[in-house]
């Protein structure tokens, strides 16, 4: 009996987050590959950090919901979360000081709520 283990993925996911002190941030990652099908519940571990905004970001991190089933075979994952506070921001290239002087500088520590679906499957390993 030869079993098969199904080929590797990832997802991408891009989402807005929740409106807090009148900003929201962007954020867009790629899980990390797991190998799993369309029907067999699998999830994908993720982590990135915002978009920069009024001179600060958010880390995040989570793990995705269960495959779920599409009617053509693929699949796509829940993603929902809650950003980490913005108490270690460091520059990141001067990109934090450019973001200050263009938007203002917002540093009351808060957090961000984000929530969607990721895109279907995309670069599979070979079977």
């Amino acid at each position: 009996m030869t079993s098969c283990i199904p080929p590797a993925h990832v997802h991408f996911f891009k989402s807005i987050t929740s409106e807090e002190l009148k900003h929201h941030h962007l954020l867009r990652v790629y899980t990390f590959s797991v190998n799993g099908t369309a029907n067999d519940g699998h999830v994908h571990q993720y982590q990135g950090i915002t978009g920069i905004r009024y001179g600060h970001y958010h880390n995040y991190f989570g793990i995705s919901g269960p495959a779920i089933a599409l009617q053509n075979g693929t699949h796509i994952h829940l993603l929902e979360g809650i950003v980490e506070l913005n108490a270690y921001n460091t520059s990141r290239s001067g990109a934090l000081v450019q973001s200050a002087k263009a938007d203002g500088l917002i540093t009351e520590l808060h957090q961000h709520s984000y929530s969607g679906y990721s895109t279907i499957g995309m670069a599979y390993e070979p079977w």
